[in-house]
């Protein structure tokens, strides 16, 4: 599953009325596989001759961590960075590390419009809120701290974390830009995240596929497996077929798989069950094109056996349409 961390860079911290984002970093962390990826970051143009003397003595101008010529001669406009992010965080999990700052005071407002009305984005925790209910720095004062990201990464981050070890090429990238870019910022929030995950401190409640065979639908078998999966993933919603089975009734089976796959396309995980026959596991045509489907569009997937295994293969066994056992289904790590 993944969560797109983002930083922005602002100049000031009163909100959209008054300041101006200069500049856009997001990342994309997999939660599961504890990778990073950058999928954007951008400075963005203003004229900044028309800015007023309080904009152009900014804090992160004065501080020289970004210079105000930057902004003047970059080139892409507010309008073109708004498409590019709208189109790229739309549908997804997002988080920051101030998600109050970033998300309620900027990206949520015109001209960005980032919220869950107009792109269907879903707001995961606040990385810096889960940070302090986990390190709970002392303080005299009755109100807690909140752990700023220079602190979570002291107390949370090292050279054999994972989330850095696993990702050490783009460290290496951002750790350029310098602390206070967008850049740097975000990826070490998405370490930050990755690492709370991995301790169990961070919680997301994901959408979840449940592909299975028809005729498991209103099962004991579909029932123990629903419970199995709640158990892993408390509070997540899952996303079973056989719900729809009534509503469905008049369609063909294309528009049927058609319905599926779109259910698949606006989840975040899948998890595939199969029959077991012959001491072998088989999964009919309609699970098999589900979990191909989900692969081409890089979902998380899951086979459920005793455990979650994301390592298996699934191959074609039976080409036939109505075949029970039209693909089987091995772990790879059993596979001969």
């Amino acid at each position: 599953m993944d969560i797109y961390v983002i930083d922005i860079e602002t100049t000031g911290l009163n909100g959209w009325k008054s300041d101006h984002i200069v500049e856009i970093s997001i990342m994309k962390a997999n939660i599961t596989k504890q990778k990073i990826e950058q999928v954007y970051h951008s400075l963005i143009h203003y004229d900044t001759t028309k800015w007023d003397a309080k904009t152009k003595n900014a804090w992160i101008f004065k501080q020289d961590i970004i210079k105000l010529e930057e902004i003047q001669q970059t080139t892409k406009d507010v309008k073109t960075i708004v498409e590019e992010v709208r189109k790229i965080l739309t549908g997804k999990f997002i988080a920051a590390y101030n998600n109050e700052f970033d998300f309620n005071k900027f990206l949520l407002h015109e001209p960005w419009n980032i919220n869950p009305g107009t792109c269907k984005i879903k707001i995961a925790p606040c990385i810096m809120l889960a940070t302090t209910d986990y390190i709970k720095i002392p303080t005299k004062y009755k109100k807690r701290k909140l752990v700023n990201l220079s602190e979570a990464r002291k107390h949370l981050l090292n050279e054999d974390t994972t989330s850095i070890t696993n990702n050490k090429e783009l460290e290496t990238i951002v750790r350029e830009y310098g602390v206070h870019r967008a850049n740097f910022d975000a990826f070490y929030s998405a370490c930050v995240l990755l690492e709370l995950y991995r301790r169990k401190r961070y919680r997301v409640y994901p959408r979840i596929y449940y592909a299975h065979s028809m005729q498991i639908y209103k099962s004991k078998q579909e029932k123990k497996e629903i419970k199995t999966i709640k158990k892993i993933f408390p509070k997540a919603e899952i996303i079973n077929p056989a719900k729809y089975e009534k509503k469905w009734k008049y369609l063909s089976g294309k528009e049927v798989m058609a319905k599926c796959l779109d259910l698949i396309s606006n989840s975040e995980i899948v998890i595939f069950t199969v029959v077991k026959q012959d001491n072998k596991d088989f999964v009919g045509r309609g699970v098999y094109v589900e979990v191909k489907f989900a692969q081409e569009i890089k979902k998380d997937i899951y086979f459920l056996k005793e455990i979650l295994e994301s390592d298996f293969s699934i191959d074609i066994y039976n080409d036939d349409d109505w075949a029970l056992k039209f693909s089987i289904v091995k772990s790879k790590e059993k596979k001969s």
